[in-house]
């Protein structure tokens, strides 16, 4: 059990109690867990709840969210990329520096259009190296992307004048930042474009949005939506999780089969690049075919029925809870150690050597661990950036989600203490 003085403090508004579940924060989910322990919780990804459809709080508003900005809803985030190629007349040859620690699907849509892409340093601590940045910048640059990490804000505010004067585009990756808000830096406000990415935060089968400051519209339009049958395919796993949470409910999940139940994280390991890294999945590569679709109708329904208020409150609780338990254990270091007023953390992330070991204990107590971007893109060598191929092979990611009750949140703490020392 994880006793008071484990949980780290936080302020009154970040406290939440969830009125749907019948267990208090405070009640033993079953102390040390192992993996066939039968007071298991489902701790898997968010599926759809009636709140999400039927919200009558919901306190959504495309202004506040894309901070007043003309906003493209795209099928995928990635689609908003290759929309811009287009959008700012981007050419065979132009280079666009990017970010050394990343997905790798934001590099693939540039790859596809024949730009040029140029990496520059992010240390162990994701924080952006501006003067190896500058350094990189050429006669033939014409954009800079950054990346805000897991709701973690960059100050950008030097970079956003930079570009000014050196007439350089400025694109905010926010896809692991939406509804962060922060009071002392700025999240997709300052750059020339941004894009953010839904399902990443919200239990939806599509759907990202591309934000421009500009009031010029796009010169390609979106005239297409995605085809039924590709909305139902994306709908599945939603729907699994939403029963997987059902069961739990009602007292049945931790009599399901532990095969069923099991969250296991993607095999990126199954190719590897020229240069011998493990290759990111086919899926993540650019499709062409979806770069003029826009989001689901489901999709714009379930965001304009949202409430990010209680999603940002619900988050930062469950972090600050989450965080005390990894600060406990011997092998689990966070990668921040503040959580700035106004941050959404998308997960909790840390730093952990031996991280499929690590992976593997908390997914064989049906938690949604991920071995965060442990995919290289093939067209890319890594060795000019240590500090990248650290954050690629050592970061996991453990769930924080709005639809995590209290009981949840145990017994996630309960299995990081586990795992974290040395019960694999």
């Amino acid at each position: 059990m994880i006793s008071e003085k484990m949980i780290l403090p936080i302020s009154e508004s970040d406290l939440l109690f969830d009125q749907e579940s019948e267990t208090s924060a405070t009640e033993d989910p079953g102390g040390v867990l192992t993996k066939n322990n039968t007071n298991r919780c489902y701790a898997g990804h968010p599926g759809i709840t009636y709140s999400d459809i039927f919200n009558c709080t919901a306190d959504f508003t495309e202004k506040e969210t894309f901070h007043g900005r003309q906003v493209v809803y795209t099928h995928k985030g990635r689609s908003g990329l290759g929309l811009l190629c287009h959008h700012w007349n981007l050419q065979s040859g132009d280079e666009i520096l990017m970010p050394s620690y990343n997905c790798g699907t934001e590099i693939d849509p540039f790859v596809y259009h024949g730009l040029k892409v140029i990496f520059y340093r992010v240390d162990q601590q994701a924080q952006l190296d501006l003067e190896d940045l500058q350094s990189r910048v050429t006669a033939k640059s014409r954009m800079i992307y950054v990346t805000h990490y897991f709701g973690w804000p960059h100050d950008i505010r030097y970079l956003s004048n930079y570009c000014k004067e050196n007439n350089l585009y400025l694109l905010e990756d926010c896809a692991l930042s939406i509804f962060s808000n922060p009071l002392d830096s700025l999240i997709g406000i300052l750059g020339d474009a941004a894009i953010y990415s839904f399902p990443k935060t919200l239990p939806v089968p599509d759907g990202g949005a591309l934000t421009l400051a500009s009031s010029a519209p796009p010169t390609v339009q979106l005239i297409e939506t995605p085809h039924a049958n590709v909305i139902l395919k994306e709908m599945l796993p939603l729907i699994k999780r939403t029963v997987l949470r059902f069961s739990d409910k009602v007292g049945l999940y931790k009599h399901l089969p532990q095969r069923f139940i099991r969250s296991r994280a993607r095999d990126n390991g199954a190719t590897t690049t020229s240069a011998g890294f493990p290759e990111i999945p086919q899926s993540y590569y650019f499709d062409k075919t979806i770069e003029k679709k826009s989001a689901s109708w489901i999709t714009r329904y379930i965001l304009n029925h949202s409430c990010p208020t209680d999603i940002v409150q619900r988050r930062r609780a469950h972090y600050a809870q989450l965080f005390e338990a990894a600060c406990n254990t011997k092998i689990f270091q966070p990668l921040f150690y503040h959580l700035p007023e106004g941050v959404c953390p998308l997960w909790l992330p840390v730093i952990v050597e031996d991280r499929e070991a690590a992976c593997y204990g908390l997914n064989e107590r049906g938690i949604a661990a991920t071995q965060w971007w442990a995919g290289y893109h093939r067209a890319f060598d890594w060795s000019e950036f240590p500090e990248a191929r650290y954050l690629k092979d050592q970061v996991l990611t453990i769930p924080i989600h709005q639809q995590l009750s209290p009981r949840d949140v145990e017994y996630i703490c309960s299995a990081i203490l586990s795992v974290g020392n040395g019960q694999f």
